[in-house]
């Protein structure tokens, strides 16, 4: 499956397929604040003690099939479906990480071999024992053919959300473990999508080469 934001801001956002340009989901987060006049949220936004933040996913109808709660930029509660989650522990495998300087891996809760690998430069979904890409975020990109290169210029290109389906996992838990993971990075990486070499900084690697150099640690 590949999806295209519409616009720059990933919690705020609408998801269309880009050969058709249909509607497939939308993303909307809205802040709440204990004092003060309500803003705009971004994933760049500094934690306020007084804060609070939902996002929400709706499918094509406008129905909403998930949701995630914050606190700054601590997920405290999320919502797929039917299912209620506090924290985001509860959202992955706990048994074991893939940890250096510049990569984390953090496993998921649908396959023991599959982990989020987060990176200064990349998110990638990555099947460790078979050490291949099952889903990349194509961050400020140009789609060329089959291929995404960085644009020259970040304004001229999009986000692209690129994944394969799995029998044990929903679209809607892939797109909230999505969003986990980006804003982690960003944060951990000390990223700001709006900096003059946001194209640089964001540029496409194969994340998947680093799943055989990476030993795994139990947290």
């Amino acid at each position: 499956m590949l999806l295209k934001f519409s616009k720059s801001d990933i919690l705020n956002s609408p998801l269309v397929y880009p050969e058709t340009g249909a509607l497939g989901y939308t993303i909307l987060t809205r802040s709440h604040f204990i004092c003060g006049s309500d803003k705009d949220s971004d994933t760049e936004s500094e934690d306020e003690s007084g804060e609070t933040r939902r996002t929400m996913i709706f499918n094509k109808l406008g129905e909403i099939i998930a949701e995630i709660g914050w606190k700054g930029k601590q997920p405290i509660e999320i919502v797929i479906g039917q299912e209620k989650i506090i924290g985001a522990k509860g959202m992955f495998g706990c048994s074991s990480a893939i940890l250096s300087r510049n990569v984390l891996g953090i496993p998921t809760r649908f396959d023991t071999e599959y982990f989020w690998m987060a990176a200064p430069d990349g998110l990638t979904l990555l099947d460790y024992d078979s050490n291949e890409t099952k889903g990349s975020f194509h961050a400020s990109s140009m789609r060329v053919g089959e291929r995404f290169i960085a644009a020259p210029i970040p304004s001229l290109g999009h986000d692209y959300l690129e994944f394969e389906p799995h029998p044990l996992v929903s679209t809607e838990e892939l797109l909230v473990t999505f969003i986990l993971m980006e804003v982690l990075r960003r944060s951990r990486f000390n990223l700001h999508t709006d900096s003059s070499d946001r194209s640089k900084l964001w540029r496409s690697t194969p994340l998947a080469n680093w799943g055989r150099r990476l030993r795994r640690r139990s947290i």
